[in-house]
């Protein structure tokens, strides 16, 4: 239920404006893990790295996520970025089946943070 701005579970753990509107605003990975950190620890957590931002986290709430499946959408991310990161044109050797992979490893992240605080 919500009660101002502030969303509640239940009386002892009320979910921030700012956890809903990273989990709202993006539904995608990076952003549901820094969402979640927001909501444990109370921090904007930087950077891109999904397993760094997994770690953070992996042992304060139970996530049926792998570090492994974290690693290549994370890598995929800084090479199709900056082009100069291992990858000269990544638009020609991030393949489909490449991206599909990681739209289904972003879809269980944001799905699995999603449940974890009651996305609301």
């Amino acid at each position: 239920m919500r009660l101002g701005t502030v969303y509640y579970l239940d009386e002892h753990m009320p979910l921030r404006d700012e956890v809903v509107d990273w989990l709202e605003s993006a539904r995608a990975a990076e952003k549901a893990l820094k969402a979640l950190i927001m909501h444990i620890f109370g921090e904007y957590a930087r950077g891109h790295d999904l397993v760094k931002l997994y770690r953070k986290v992996k042992d304060s709430v139970k996530l049926k996520i792998s570090e492994g499946s974290l690693a290549r959408p994370s890598a995929y991310y800084t090479q199709a970025r900056y082009p100069s990161a291992r990858i000269e044109r990544p638009h020609e050797e991030i393949f489909e089946d490449m991206a599909g992979e990681a739209v289904r490893t972003a879809e269980v992240v944001v799905n699995e943070v999603s449940e974890a605080i009651r996305d609301p």
